[in-house]
């Protein structure tokens, strides 16, 4: 693609140099940068600034350079614009030739419930014979098949994005389900992009580093609707949720309601059984049936989970038999996953990161524990503080053995953030701080005893730990499966 193409899509305050140049890629990481790429100088919220890596880029080969400064003495074509962040979005959309125009888009956005909200709704849609495309924390995926996108990102940067978005178009897709993050929508990755369905989860503490108060994230979240939800779109929000009275009227789309705990236009009947393997519930819907559900996830959270999808589901006229069979059949790596090589005892790993999250697994972890329940966690780096000594103060809540590890402690020094949890654990409570994260999983593995419970909560299907500016190789599930096969096999 010629560069004059893409300045077709830009607000341009000024153009120096010119513009004929063929364009390999659109780079906004001046040290990917390889010869006939387009580098995008971004202010991130972290005070990394692209524009003091121009130079960088063009010591890598960059042809051109988007900035939001006049840049008139590069030896490279220089683009000036209001927003590179909007700028990025636009010209990487371009570039893959507006791929979600192509698709009908149905984003999912919340503090908790993202990733398994759109697995279900990609089950639905499976089982209901359409094509669809995931996009979320588990990575990119098409019918199960990995595609081209970051998995270190919930909502992907522009180039990731638009390229499994052209992916999925590509292998004929119908629909894009995603999750949108409060970050990708403040950062405007998501600017050229319209979505037909937006589901609102809920809202708790979470982000509040980047996010400053609630009312600030809550009003992140709503962006989704405000500007992203088309006007003949369908919003789908949840009605136990305290906040769910802001996302009414933030857009012209109809709207679905579902709940819990209340009547909406999808709503549970009766009781909600929770088994270690499933969840079992009736819903009554608006198009006037009451029908029963069986999901092979177990919690109370999960069956709301559930009216999430399915309130996307029944806008768009599918069967309710198409709708129970997905569900039936959902699986959602790193949620509540069993880790089972014939131990006497239950081991789970989820991704549980947040006050609200850790204490609805406890809670339906509590439920169907026999013996004792053991939980190992950490609290991330360079993140919200307040909330470290809430998630000690939920594991006591509910667990017999509390074990404190490391959660990708980034460039904070681990003793800093042991002392915030440690400040909320309970004097009743047995507990113990294990820096080394495997070596805190041994312990609890040792620990266990038959009819046990073994929660291994933060990271789920993460398969990195942070540690300074460095990924390292870490996964829960498989560090949980090798020392169980060690001691057990």
């Amino acid at each position: 693609m010629h560069l004059n193409r893409l300045l077709d899509v830009l607000p341009v305050k000024s153009v120096f140099g010119s513009t004929e140049h063929t364009i390999r890629s659109i780079v906004h990481d001046s040290r990917r940068v390889k010869p006939g790429d387009v580098f995008v100088a971004i202010r991130e919220p972290t005070g990394h600034d692209g524009h003091q890596y121009i130079d960088a880029a063009i010591d890598q080969g960059a042809v051109a350079v988007i900035s939001e400064e006049t840049q008139r003495n590069l030896p490279i074509t220089t683009i000036e614009v209001p927003d590179t962040h909007i700028a990025f979005s636009l010209v990487a959309a371009k570039f893959f030739d507006f791929p979600a125009s192509q698709l009908k888009m149905i984003g999912v956005t919340g503090t908790n419930g993202k990733t398994t909200v759109t697995f279900m709704i990609d089950a639905i849609l499976r089982a209901a014979g359409m094509r669809s495309g995931l996009i979320g924390t588990t990575g990119s995926r098409y019918m199960d098949r990995p595609v081209a996108g970051a998995k270190s990102h919930t909502t992907p940067y522009p180039m990731q994005l638009h390229e499994a978005l052209r992916t999925f178009v590509e292998e004929n897709a119908e629909y894009a389900v995603m999750e949108v993050s409060s970050h990708g929508l403040v950062s405007d990755r998501l600017a050229s992009v319209k979505f037909d369905l937006a589901v609102f989860t809920n809202l708790t503490r979470d982000h509040l580093n980047d996010h400053k108060t609630i009312e600030g994230y809550r009003e992140a979240k709503m962006k989704l609707f405000s500007s992203h939800l088309d006007d003949s779109g369908c919003a789908v929000i949840n009605k136990d949720d305290p906040s769910y009275a802001y996302f009414l009227d933030v857009s012209a789309a109809k709207v679905l309601t579902y709940a819990l705990s209340s009547s909406a236009d999808i709503s549970r009947v009766g009781p909600v059984q929770c088994y270690s393997d499933r969840t079992v519930f009736n819903v009554e819907a608006y198009i006037g049936s009451t029908f029963p559900v069986s999901i092979p996830l177990p919690g109370r959270y999960n069956a709301s989970n559930a009216l999430a999808a399915m309130g996307v589901a029944l806008s768009l006229n599918i069967p309710v038999d198409a709708i129970l069979q997905g569900l039936k059949n959902v699986r959602v790596p790193g949620r509540l996953e069993r880790i089972d090589c014939g131990q006497p005892f239950t081991v789970l790993v989820d991704s549980a990161h947040t006050p609200d999250a850790l204490d609805s697994v406890l809670s339906a972890c509590r439920e169907w524990t026999v013996g004792a329940l053991i939980v190992v966690f950490g609290c991330g780096g360079d993140r919200d503080r307040g909330k470290r000594p809430l998630m000690a103060k939920v594991a006591c809540n509910h667990a017999d053995y509390v074990i404190l590890t490391t959660d990708n402690p980034r460039m904070e020094a681990s003793d800093i953030i042991f002392r915030d949890t440690e400040s909320g654990l309970a004097s009743h409570v047995a507990a113990v701080t294990i820096e080394d994260r495997e070596e805190a999983i041994d312990h609890a593995i040792k620990y266990a005893r038959p009819d046990d419970t073994v929660l291994i909560a933060g990271k789920g299907d993460e398969a990195f730990q942070i540690v300074n500016d460095t990924y390292i190789e870490f996964d829960d599930r498989l560090v949980a499966r090798q020392l169980i096969e060690t001691h057990y096999g």
